[in-house]
């Protein structure tokens, strides 16, 4: 396994991190190890993640499969039963016109119909949206994959699936809408806590690898504006407005370079 510009990273007073980039089912990933500075033996400890890692490596055939199978097990009926409401898209007057304008590449009108007729996003779409972002090894021999899928299920779109070697993904920590839910266990009870987490309903939409760009609007499930701000090149710029679910502008937040420079709460 080799991993490209490996190195430490002096950011954090609490914790000693290495990362670097490994090749991922053809594509470049970040990967990373973390272990708190006041463990007793760094450097085994450093060697056990390498060792996690590789093995992580030299199976990601296997790895990636279950990235997508979790994803589709906890998340693809979620995704069918809102994605189909008429109303999840505001930008467009029913998610059929957003199924062919957006991802016109991936469907014809005949496949963006029959979608929309049944209520059901094709499978094999769903899993060809899903991939690796990165990998974080920590020194309690537990890892997270970063999951990226560009134009469905949750906020802004990243997911980690928890997991160890031994018994596979374990939990998954997302974005709601005004909080990042932590290590959410899955299990029979997830999709409904899943549900109750994420009230946002609909999100501005970019196409896959390109950045973000321009008015991005969130909604709650009640069609309501929950948030409104603008992206430039990928990243927050400018005045972001929340709303709470009456529709009352509860903050304004200017960001520069997505770094929040300051806040006003109504």
């Amino acid at each position: 396994m080799e991993i490209q510009n490996f190195r430490e990273s002096s950011h954090s007073s609490y914790f000693k991190e290495w990362y670097g980039k490994v090749i991922w089912k053809g594509e470049e990933i970040r990967v990373s190890l973390t272990i708190s500075k006041k463990c007793g033996n760094v450097e085994l400890e450093k060697e056990k993640m390498l060792k996690i890692l590789e093995e992580l490596y030299l199976n990601q055939d296997e790895w990636n499969k279950k990235v997508k199978d979790t994803m589709v097990k906890y998340f693809y009926d979620v995704l069918n039963d809102d994605f189909f409401d008429d109303g999840a898209f505001p930008e467009y007057p029913t998610c059929y016109d957003m199924l062919f304008e957006i991802l016109k590449d991936d469907f014809t009108k005949e496949e963006a119909e029959m979608a929309y007729k049944n209520n059901i996003f094709p499978l094999d779409k769903f899993k060809k949206y899903i991939f690796v972002e990165s990998i974080e090894i920590t020194s309690e021999g537990n890892f997270y994959f970063e999951v990226v899928d560009d134009y469905i299920v949750v906020g802004d779109n990243w997911i980690w699936l928890k997991g160890n070697i031994d018994k596979g993904f374990l939990a998954a920590s997302f974005n709601a809408l005004f909080e990042f839910v932590v290590d959410l266990e899955l299990n029979d009870k997830f999709s409904t806590i899943f549900r109750e987490k994420t009230k946002i309903h609909s999100m501005w939409l970019s196409k896959w690898g390109e950045p973000k760009e321009g008015l991005a609007k969130f909604y709650y499930s009640n069609h309501n504006l929950a948030i409104t701000g603008n992206y430039k090149a990928g990243k927050k710029e400018g005045i972001w407005e929340f709303y709470d679910e009456d529709g009352k502008l509860t903050k304004k937040v200017n960001y520069v370079n997505d770094v929040a420079e300051n806040e006003v709460v109504y």
